[in-house]
């Protein structure tokens, strides 16, 4: 079995030092003080795995001790009460008090090796069950972020984006503020998957979209992939006049990717559309209201000659 790490509290130093050395000898970590404030302030540092504590102290009893590390820690380990008292009477209090055991003094070596045995077996499985929860932690955070998270971008998929973005209309509506939502398509994008392969235009979205999460990091910026090489940036408390300066230096961060696209019939390298959409909500729309919008501008984008933005009238 495993050593615990003991926290051993007792006043008179000839017993602490004693019973310390034999906690070492059956193989323990021990860390032993000499008052209660000592044993609440070096709790959370040493982080035993079991208190062996001593009823009756100057400065603060053993009871209170517990009191204090049951409230402040609520993650439970284990306390031992030491006392030289043996009324039952004074052996249910301390257990009432936070206690999990008493040991009577002078301690029997016996009993002693007996208990501490009890006691590796729920430290063990106390180590057990905090493994196991910490790895479905992060089995669950894993999930949840499969769950969230577009597997080719790595940017939120369409799932995340519809509530992120209805989380935005509630908000800036309560607020009163404006924010700004933008649909991007990638421009004669089949005509790029047809030339080079569809590994190489895996590779595009892929290098677009890394683009836009570098440019669209800042508290309040959301970048999403709305579907196939279509994506959406959310900007919160951002009006029309800043809107118009993003769309600027989205055109400008995916340009400078310089992706070759010798197919293209609007540039030589990958560029992109945008349809724009800025206003102050009113509470009551919805996600799908604002994808028809800047889907109807985005598409009069690339009516227009595309590597361009439009901007949605929104009143």
């Amino acid at each position: 079995m495993e050593a615990m790490r003991i926290l051993l509290v007792d006043d008179v130093h000839l017993e602490r030092m004693q019973l310390a050395m034999r906690l070492q000898r059956l193989g323990h970590i021990v860390e032993a003080v000499a008052s209660g404030h000592e044993a609440i302030a070096r709790y959370p540092v040493f982080d035993p795995d079991l208190v062996l504590l001593d009823v009756s102290m100057p400065d603060m009893s053993g009871t209170e001790v517990a009191q204090q590390l049951r409230i402040k820690h609520p993650d439970w380990i284990p306390i031992i009460f030491l006392s030289g008292h043996d009324e039952p009477e004074m052996i249910d209090k301390a257990i009432d008090m936070g206690g999990d055991d008493y040991i009577v003094k002078p301690v029997n070596k016996i009993v002693l090796a007996a208990k501490l045995k009890a006691m590796q077996r729920i430290a063990h499985m106390r180590h057990q069950l905090k493994k196991a929860s910490e790895e479905l932690e992060q089995a669950n955070d894993r999930l949840s972020q499969q769950a969230n998270e577009d597997g080719l971008t790595h940017l939120a998929n369409r799932r995340m984006l519809d509530a992120k973005l209805n989380e935005f209309i509630s908000w800036h509506g309560r607020s009163n503020l404006p924010m700004t939502v933008i649909m991007i398509d990638v421009d004669h994008f089949k005509l790029y998957n047809d030339h080079y392969g569809h590994l190489e235009g895996d590779r595009c979205l892929k290098e677009v979209a890394k683009a836009l999460k570098k440019t669209f990091s800042r508290a309040g910026e959301l970048a999403a992939r709305y579907g196939g090489e279509e994506f959406v940036i959310v900007i919160s408390h951002c009006d029309k006049t800043r809107a118009v300066r993003e769309c600027e230096r989205l055109k400008s961060c995916i340009q400078a990717l310089e992706i070759p696209h010798l197919k293209s019939k609007t540039a030589d390298i990958v560029t992109v559309s945008q349809g724009m959409v800025s206003w102050v909500p009113t509470g009551l729309e919805t996600a799908e209201n604002m994808y028809q919008i800047v889907d109807k501008v985005l598409y009069k984008a690339k009516e227009q000659g595309r590597n361009r933005f439009v901007a949605a009238e929104f009143t």
